[in-house]
């Protein structure tokens, strides 16, 4: 039989699980576990951690503002030895209450606007621009953890409407003509309920559980109007945290996966457009079963969009210009309390402990962690045929384990793993040996090294129909 070869060298689409594991294309995985797609189309291990300080006791969250990394306490008072911290006291009347989670941090006029929730459930929101107290004492601030800051204002959604402050003035929640509210319950189909906001191409979105509306804000209430084509129903999310804006087009967390909102080219609508539908069946078990909040945030650093949940970190890789569009999963040995990008490096906060994404890191604070990549079972272009594997080539950086899965229906068939360094080509055919008429590529890494896999090359005969 005349022996045949194949190449494989574009992941582009990351991991997709929407169709079985024997009729994917090759450039959709079925797992890309701590790596991420580059705009060369290869796959390249993520960044380690490297563990930066533990904080003095006390504080809650992590936001990046006015050059530093800020944090908020209630009780007593703190101060951070590392001068790249810094803690804010957010005290509330009566007796102090512990923090239990900062919801929203964002500057505001030089000074940081922050909505926190207190371990007896109350939430209140605080302008730290000296005034004392810092706790905003407008009756109409609605006390909300969704919060946005826009048009000069900040936003906050309460019960089926969103209410707004004074322009330039966020302690003022009253003053009429000027403060206010957007009736947006009026126009949803389903839920009423505002539950999270965002900044879509400069107007705001509001998200109830299933709809969303897009209204056009101004410093001026009179301008402020529900914009053309601006209800999306069927579409929207209980998860506050999970909205940022990625390339222009706005991406959440639904009940149901990842999508995203963008406006079609030719008909100037909006439209929900299921971003996430190729790891919908991942993402939905883990939000349903976690106890942590969904919190998702667009990295600047690398262009990625990110989603914490617990310890998981779902990474979307998009570039127009590479045209990528890939999911991968982080995994990471501790729940991530808070996060923050300051100077293009990410910050994660577990307890007291700061942890920061380094490039040349390649282990997590000394303990190596596991890549996996498999892509899936391909029948080389010739479907119904047997054939014989006997190698492979692999153009790669680093080291990892090579072998060949042979049969869909038993996960546990597969060749013994064989020990791959550097670049196989000069140096000889990777000696793999297997049968069957469709096949799943598998490597693992396991070190404290850099790796990356550009291509692999099976070599293969046919052995005619089954």
């Amino acid at each position: 039989m005349a022996a045949g070869a194949i190449t494989f060298d574009k992941f582009d689409l990351g991991i997709d699980r929407r169709k079985g594991a024997s009729v994917s294309d090759a450039n959709r995985l079925l797992e890309m576990k701590n790596a991420y797609v580059t705009t060369g189309l290869a796959t390249q291990k993520r960044p380690g951690l490297v563990k930066v300080t533990t904080l003095e006791p006390g504080t809650k969250g992590l936001f990046a503002g006015l050059g530093v990394l800020n944090t908020f306490y209630s009780q007593t008072n703190v101060t951070h030895a590392d001068p790249r911290f810094k803690a804010h006291k957010v005290e509330i009347p009566l007796s102090p209450v512990p923090l239990a989670e900062v919801w929203f941090a964002d500057v505001f006029n030089g000074a940081i606007y922050v909505s926190v929730e207190y371990e007896d459930g109350r939430v209140w929101h605080h302008y730290l621009d000296g005034t004392t107290p810092t706790y905003i004492e407008d009756a109409q601030n609605p006390s909300a953890k969704a919060v946005i800051k826009m048009a000069s204002k900040i936003f906050a959604v309460h019960n089926d409407t969103v209410r707004y402050c004074a322009t330039n003035k966020p302690r003022d929640w009253s003053t009429a003509n000027d403060a206010g509210f957007l009736p947006t319950g009026l126009n949803m189909q389903g839920d009423r309920t505002a539950n999270a906001l965002g900044d879509y191409q400069g107007n705001l979105v509001v998200m109830a559980r299933d709809g969303l509306q897009v209204w056009n804000v101004d410093p001026d209430p009179s301008a402020m109007k529900l914009a053309p084509n601006g209800k999306v129903p069927n579409v929207g999310t209980s998860y506050p945290r999970s909205v940022a804006n990625v390339s222009g087009d706005l991406y959440f967390l639904s009940d149901f996966g990842f999508r995203s909102i963008t406006t079609l080219q030719y008909t100037n609508n909006l439209a929900d457009v299921d971003v996430g539908s190729p790891i919908d069946s991942l993402v939905v078990p883990d939000i349903r079963q976690a106890n942590a909040v969904p919190k998702a945030f667009f990295h600047y650093g690398t262009g990625q969009y990110i989603c914490v949940i617990g310890s998981i970190l779902y990474v979307y890789s998009v570039s127009r210009t590479a045209k990528i569009a890939a999911w991968s999963r982080y995994y990471i040995p501790f729940q991530v309390d808070a996060f923050a990008e300051l100077n293009g490096e990410l910050y994660f906060r577990n307890g007291d402990d700061i942890y920061r994404f380094t490039a040349d890191a390649h282990d997590d604070a000394g303990t190596p962690f596991e890549v996996l990549l498999q892509l899936p079972y391909m029948d080389l272009k010739a479907p119904g045929q047997m054939k014989r594997i006997f190698g492979a080539d692999i153009v790669m950086e680093g080291e990892c384990t090579f072998s060949v899965a042979f049969d869909v229906r038993n996960p546990d068939a597969y060749t013994p793993p064989v020990r791959v360094r550097g670049n196989t080509r000069p140096g000889g055919v990777i000696p793999v040996e297997c049968s069957g008429t469709e096949f799943s590529l598998i490597f693992r890494n396991l070190s404290s090294k850099p790796f990356r896999l550009d291509a692999v090359t099976l070599y293969f005969e046919s052995l005619g129909a089954i």
